[in-house]
């Protein structure tokens, strides 16, 4: 492991104060092929982004992140089968070829959208 994908699994998610509102930012980014690391985390944060005082808009970055089927099963299942509603989720460094697969997060009433830029992904949100 490099120090850059040791540097992104060390990165902690957070809630951000952003344009008179609330953003849950997750940070999956920069931690390269470590697809276990990063399903560990994911896993890890879903406690703080599930809590009703929470906000129910989230960046999900995963940026120079190598995204797997198994990441992404994961993150759908997490929104399918929880409790919250989210009402707007922006992921960050998402390819076309995983995005049709997070669509399907749709279905519970969220809105998505892709974007390469993190300060974009705020701005869309708010």
């Amino acid at each position: 492991m490099n120090n850059m994908q040791q540097a992104g699994i060390e990165k902690k998610s957070f809630e951000l104060n952003y344009n008179g509102g609330t953003i849950w930012c997750e940070h999956l980014d920069g931690m390269g092929s470590w697809e276990e690391s990063v399903i560990s985390k994911f896993s890890k944060d879903i406690d703080n982004f599930s809590k009703p005082s929470v906000s129910s808009y989230m960046i999900i970055n995963l940026d120079k992140t190598d995204i797997t089927e198994g990441i992404v099963e994961v993150i759908i299942s997490t929104f399918l089968d929880g409790k919250k509603s989210f009402r707007k989720i922006a992921f960050v460094g998402v390819g076309r070829r995983w995005q049709k697969q997070f669509n399907i997060i749709k279905k519970r009433g969220i809105i998505i959208n892709y974007l390469s830029d993190y300060e974009k992904a705020k701005e869309w949100l708010f």
